[in-house]
């Protein structure tokens, strides 16, 4: 059986309310494979043990990382994640910061880089209105950009489609591991 470990990271609770719908919708296609990890509640030293990881992240204040992502920083730093496709989600607020928008989501992804990690589940930026991010790279975001603030709306409908793009690029079936 496939391994998920959703970690994440929240403040208002609403990274938490995301991290839960995305766990919903893998549990359609594989019920138990995904284990949700609180980052406040939990170090990532079990990281390196699944088949794949999803990382949840809000922007914070004007650009910056999530506190309790913020803390666990350090540890993230000593982990080897080469082998591990590593999906990213950020809650962020395009039109209260739009020139800052997902920024915290960018750092992780660059954070996750640099111990190896392969990124998986890149997100267009068609539909969003923002001057500047962090978290761009081309036509893309590194993961998927909710925002609960100006398109809470769009969110159900969002992750749904991230999660069976994730799906397909991984290959994660019914009963099998996924292939990095």
């Amino acid at each position: 059986m496939t391994t998920i470990g959703l970690y994440y990271g929240t403040s208002t609770g609403y990274t938490e309310e995301a991290a839960k719908l995305i766990q919903r919708e893998f549990e359609r296609i594989q019920p138990g494979m995904v284990t949700l990890l609180n980052v406040y509640e939990h170090d990532l030293d079990a990281m390196p043990t699944y088949d794949l990881l999803i990382l949840g992240v809000p922007t914070w204040n004007i650009g910056e990382m999530q506190e309790d992502w913020q803390e666990r920083l350090p540890q993230l730093a000593q982990l080897d994640l080469h082998t591990i496709p590593v999906a990213l989600f950020g809650l962020g607020d395009e039109g209260g910061y739009p020139d800052t928008y997902q920024d915290a989501l960018g750092m992780l992804a660059q954070l996750v880089r640099e111990r190896g990690a392969q990124l998986v589940g890149y997100w267009p930026t068609t539909g969003y209105d923002f001057y500047a991010s962090l978290a761009v790279e081309g036509e893309h975001f590194v993961g998927l950009a909710l925002d609960e603030t100006t398109a809470p709306n769009l969110t159900s409908t969002r992750i749904e489609q991230w999660v069976q793009q994730i799906v397909a690029e991984v290959g994660i079936t019914a009963d099998t591991p996924v292939s990095a």
